[in-house]
């Protein structure tokens, strides 16, 4: 699968909490990203499974966003389901 550099229009990203910013897809929970106190962030996927740290917070959010990419199909609106 080739590497898509364009951002996913599906991603959001909230800071709930100063430093801290959750990364959700379609109402799915990605990961997080956590402000560290040297002032950089630590990233964790959707099981709080360490991703690495990173200087900024961009690197960190694509960094769980690239896991993401890597581990689930990317939807378009046609393939919505219902889930009973």
């Amino acid at each position: 699968m080739p590497h898509d550099a364009r951002p996913d229009p599906d991603v959001l990203w909230a800071c709930v909490e100063e430093g801290f910013h959750v990364g959700s897809r379609r109402g799915d929970f990605l990961g997080y990203v956590d402000r560290q106190a040297d002032g950089g962030y630590r990233a964790f996927d959707a099981r709080s499974l360490h991703l690495g740290d990173f200087a900024t917070l961009p690197a960190a959010t694509n960094a769980v966003e690239q896991l993401m990419n890597a581990t689930s199909p990317r939807l378009d609106d046609s393939e919505q389901g219902v889930a009973l």
